[in-house]
């Protein structure tokens, strides 16, 4: 054969299709994958057949694991009837196959009042559909309407690839409180993690990364959760260099772990005492962020995030490229979640700067 000749992908053997499918990171890289033709089709199942038997997970009789994924979506232009055709927006499966739910990213409540603007049939050819990240929340049975358990901040399951069996999976939860918990299929109830000899038990985030399950404690240090359930400290902590910077005696902080462009970040938020409302003088929060070196096992603090904005909400947190934005974000920037407040911050990394915004002024398809 002609070493210049080029052979058509359709001609790779079926192991090789079987080990690129299963190596293939979401659900709509699962279906852009067997859409190719029928070879590339039998190599691997369909991703809804899979995830429609493990979800609801159940955890306890009256507790389940429930799962959603966070979607850059464009439809065709006029189908969302507002002149919009990009959406930023969070939709789970229901229990009728085929349905999904559309679910605020900020509250995690289900969204009726502008469903009358998303088009009613999403169909892949036609809407560009851009997997974001999935989360993981924990719900009482549907018998009392499947209500959100107070009790956890945010969970993780682990391994967390398409492909991953349910009776592989743990699932690893930070408490209200702070604590470790983890619950591995099969058992009848969770554990919480004993920590031996270490005054820090709490943490404040959690996260699946780079095939592994990652802590950060109440003193910024990032650990390594082993599959025995012990922790494993990786980096030496993140001092906080943010209370000088906001000039308050009595701030309160909170770190959010990002995962973006394949690295892992922390984000260190500093907020002053005062009310939550419009355009208050009175609050004041800075952000610090910082990139984990796994080589140097530190945290390095960045001055820009690229061509990303970092989104922190109340159930995961998550980096989105500013071109899926369509001009309604703004690169470089990071917008929390304040589910007490009718606005919310915008802070730009690039000059330092703190602005509110109206939810109703924030137009990135149905986040509010």
């Amino acid at each position: 054969m002609d070493p210049t000749e080029r052979r058509s992908c359709l001609d790779l053997p079926t192991d090789i299709l079987y080990e690129i499918g299963n190596r293939l990171d979401t659900r709509m890289d699962v279906l852009r994958f067997r859409s190719v033709c029928s070879s590339f089709r039998s190599a691997i199942p369909a991703p809804p057949r899979r995830e429609a038997s493990r979800f609801p997970l159940r955890i306890q009789p009256d507790l389940f694991l429930r799962a959603s994924t966070v979607y850059a979506l464009e439809t065709p232009d006029g189908a969302a009837g507002s002149g919009r055709p990009r959406w930023l927006l969070m939709l789970e499966e229901s229990a009728e196959p085929g349905c999904m739910m559309i679910l605020s990213l900020y509250s995690q409540r289900r969204i009726a009042h502008m469903l009358h603007k998303f088009p009613k049939v999403l169909d892949s050819r036609q809407s560009r559909m851009v997997e974001i990240c999935r989360q993981y929340t924990l719900h009482y049975s549907y018998r009392t309407k499947g209500r959100l358990f107070q009790g956890v901040q945010k969970a993780v399951m682990h391994p967390d690839a398409v492909g991953s069996d349910s009776d592989q999976c743990s699932v690893y939860f930070i408490d209200e409180g702070g604590k470790l918990g983890c619950w591995k299929y099969g058992d009848e109830n969770w554990s919480y993690l004993e920590v031996d000899g270490s005054d820090i038990d709490q943490y404040d985030d959690i996260v699946a990364y780079d095939g592994k399950v990652w802590v950060v404690d109440s003193v910024g240090q990032i650990l390594q959760l082993q599959t025995s359930f012990r922790l494993r400290s990786f980096s030496l902590p993140i001092y906080d260099i943010g209370v000088s910077r906001i000039g308050s005696q009595t701030p309160t902080f909170s770190r959010r772990l990002v995962v973006s462009g394949g690295d892992l970040y922390i984000v260190c938020r500093y907020t002053s005492d005062g009310p939550c409302s419009r355009g208050s003088p009175e609050k004041t929060s800075h952000y610090e962020v910082f990139r984990l070196d796994q080589r140097r096992a530190r945290w390095e603090e960045v001055t820009s995030l690229g061509d990303s904005a970092f989104f922190l909400c109340n159930c995961c947190s998550f980096a989105v490229p500013a071109r899926e934005l369509d001009g309604h974000g703004e690169g470089n920037c990071i917008y929390p979640a304040e589910i007490r407040c009718i606005n919310f911050e915008v802070f730009n990394l690039a000059n330092r700067s703190l602005k509110w915004a109206d939810y109703s002024d924030f137009q990135i398809g149905l986040l509010c």
